[in-house]
């Protein structure tokens, strides 16, 4: 019996321990997964949860690059930056409640709407706690507001714990002059992710979207566009540790910004910004009654280009009305986007531009009725007019022609007239400049038309050729984005079948078949000046560091020569541009101030323009546009004017005036001082 209970109790021991046996070795194999795991995490996925560890409390910041300095020729301040307070956000683990509550803390402080904070802040939820769409990851850096006043900074500063996330940073911004210096020329800047819809911000959101800061500023038009790469600097950072509430309570590393590159203009600020005031009182007294018969009640805008003959260098470029290129720092009203920009945001002198109709009863309806910056040319086409003709055979250095004050070319037209349908009598190509003879320059373009072939013949091809020459309808090769080749409706009205060949040869030959820009004016007057060797328009000087040491200097470049012209007949169109400006010429009465003489031509052109009632068209209506172009002096060219006046009237009137102006800024500024007078 007791033997029987020994048995069974070794038995129920060994029962035991086997399973004690199996309870130890699964404790084992279970701590032997556990270590396993956390070797795991600590060697294969610390990485990883370390950054996310770090990313709660430390922050790489960066720190936005001053943009360079654009100066004008003598080095004057143009364009420059200056350091302002900016609210950003970094992003806590609060509750979505507390980030709504900052929110509107933020905007009541900041004067903005707390929609629009919380839309900054992008912490993927709205006003009304439903949750939205992130636009950038969690812990990016966030713009809320930039240009904050020291009170402003100072409450947020003050109470960390009511505006949790929120810091303060010193930021650039762009700064342009009160005195709304070469505006158009020179362009501005908006946000980089304001830009995007522009075609090189584009290409790089798309192949390399970390490259720019969605806040940054970027060029947008104009000289700021044009040199963005030269321009932007290099953004430094900040490594900084934050607390619970995102504040920065450390900083741990620092890379300082490096400014960009700063440019030296050609454009001078004495010509520039006197030339701009002079045309704003110009216009204005064109549309007083002072001005009697030849008063222009629709002259509100101007366009002029000064560039010198043998360099291309632009002295001015005068694009009216202008406007205050700061409008575009911050947040741009719905009011300018749909009322002003049309007027002010584009560079007439370059593009086409509409009429300034502000204040009219209804600008949709009168903006129709006007004529835009980029119109017919006129009687300043007669001087290439005369050089093809010359070069072409079609007339000699002496051909005359009776100028009876009407030309008919063709039995189903009307006949070509004179101004008044004035009578010149007997005329030689210098004295048809001169006297500005619609009827020879017509005389010459039937016979030119009948040479080359007629209705199948290649006159208008021909014609093509000698405007790209010198700088019509073609690119000036300008250092400016969205230049405008013009318009050659000589072409356009023989395949729309509004005209023949024969009407638009002899339309074209007296400038009313043909619409440049005015700096395609400026390079035209510029390559008869310098005996058809077409210099590119440059408004870059050269390129510095932020140490001054010149990295690119802007050397002057030939775009085209004509050749195959000889010299005798650049002679005899410089003769009669000269003879312009004498006793008996359209712009006699201009230029007497000037110590040299100036060779010029006058244009008033007239134009066509519809007016519809709706979409249905009601009339034409005609106005008369002022042009000139000229350079100066006459016998040893250095530099180069066009003008244009939409509605401005007699060439003389309108645009002469401001050609004028700008010469005798010229001889004060260069000639006068290089001269020791």
């Amino acid at each position: 019996m007791v033997e029987e209970h020994k048995k069974q109790e070794l038995k129920r021991k060994k029962v035991m321990y086997t399973r004690l046996h199996v309870l130890w070795l699964a404790i084992f194999l279970l701590f032997a997964v556990l270590i396993l795991r956390l070797s795991v995490v600590q060697l294969v996925d610390g990485e990883e949860y370390l950054k996310k560890a770090e990313e709660n409390n430390i922050k790489k910041i960066p720190t936005v690059a001053p943009r360079g300095i654009i100066y004008d020729r003598k080095g004057k301040e143009l364009v420059t930056n200056e350091p302002i307070f900016t609210a950003m956000y970094i992003e806590t683990n609060h509750s979505d409640d507390v980030k709504i509550e900052m929110a509107k803390n933020l905007a009541e402080l900041l004067d903005m709407e707390a929609a629009d904070v919380l839309e900054a802040m992008d912490v993927g939820v709205n006003l009304d706690g439903q949750k939205v769409e992130p636009k950038q990851p969690r812990y990016t850096l966030k713009k809320i507001k930039a240009g904050l006043t020291e009170e402003q900074v100072a409450k947020i500063r003050e109470r960390p714990e009511k505006f949790p996330g929120v810091n303060v940073v010193y930021e650039p911004k762009r700064l342009y002059r009160d005195d709304t210096f070469a505006v158009q020329t020179i362009g501005y800047v908006r946000s980089f992710s304001g830009s995007q819809q522009l075609d090189k911000y584009k290409e790089i959101e798309e192949k390399n979207p970390d490259e720019y800061l969605d806040w940054e500023q970027v060029g947008n038009d104009g000289i700021e566009y044009a040199y963005q790469d030269e321009l932007r600097g290099k953004h430094g950072s900040k490594l900084v540790r934050v607390d619970a509430q995102g504040r920065i309570v450390e900083e741990l590393e620092n890379e300082n910004p490096e400014i960009g590159h700063s440019l030296y203009l050609n454009l001078d600020e004495t010509i520039q910004l006197e030339g701009e005031k002079f045309v704003e009182s110009h216009l204005r007294k064109l549309r007083s009654w002072e001005m009697g018969r030849y008063r222009a009640p629709h002259a509100k805008n101007a366009y002029a280009v000064m560039m010198e003959v043998d360099t291309g260098k632009v002295r001015a470029m005068i694009s009216y009305p202008d406007y205050d290129p700061n409008v575009w720092q911050g947040k741009i009203s719905e009011k300018f986007l749909e009322e002003e920009i049309k007027y002010v945001g584009k560079n007439g002198t370059i593009t086409s531009v509409p009429p300034d109709v502000r204040g009219s009863s209804n600008p949709d309806v009168e903006i129709n009725r006007h004529p835009w910056s980029i119109l017919p040319m006129g009687s300043t086409y007669k001087p290439l007019n005369i050089l093809m003709m010359l070069n072409e055979g079609i007339i000699g250095p002496y051909t005359g022609f009776n100028d009876r004050g009407a030309y008919h070319y063709a039995r189903s037209t009307n006949p070509v007239r004179n101004d008044n349908s004035h009578a010149y009598g007997y005329l030689n190509p210098r004295t048809a400049l001169m006297k500005s003879s619609n009827v020879y320059m017509a005389w010459t373009g039937h016979q030119f038309y009948r040479r080359t072939g007629g209705e199948d013949g290649d006159a208008l091809d021909i014609l093509s050729k000698y405007n790209q020459q010198f700088g019509l309808f073609t690119s000036t090769g300008v250092d400016l984005p969205g230049e405008s080749k013009g318009n050659e409706d000589y072409i356009d009205m023989v395949e729309n079948g509004s005209n023949s060949v024969l009407g638009a040869t002899v339309l074209a030959s007296f400038g009313q078949a043909q619409r440049p820009t005015a700096l395609q004016l400026a390079q035209f007057a510029a390559t008869i000046a310098n005996d058809g060797v077409r210099m590119q328009p440059q408004l870059v000087d050269k390129i510095v560091d932020s140490e001054g040491n010149v990295v690119q200097e802007i050397e002057p470049k030939v775009m085209s020569k004509a050749d195959d012209i000889k010299q005798e007949y650049f002679d005899v169109v410089q003769d009669g541009m000269e003879l312009v400006t004498s006793s008996g010429g359209t712009a006699r009465s201009l230029f007497r101030n000037l110590p040299h003489k100036v060779a010029a031509k006058t244009g008033t052109s007239e134009q066509d323009i519809p007016i519809y009632d709706g979409d249905r068209f009601v009339r034409l209506k005609r106005v008369e546009n002022s042009v000139m172009v000229a350079y100066y002096p006459a016998d040893d060219p250095k530099v180069a004017v066009a003008a244009v006046v939409p509605e401005g009237g007699y060439g003389s009137r309108g645009a002469g005036p401001i050609v004028e102006k700008l010469l005798e800024l010229y001889q004060r500024e260069f000639m006068d001082k290089k001269e020791g007078v």
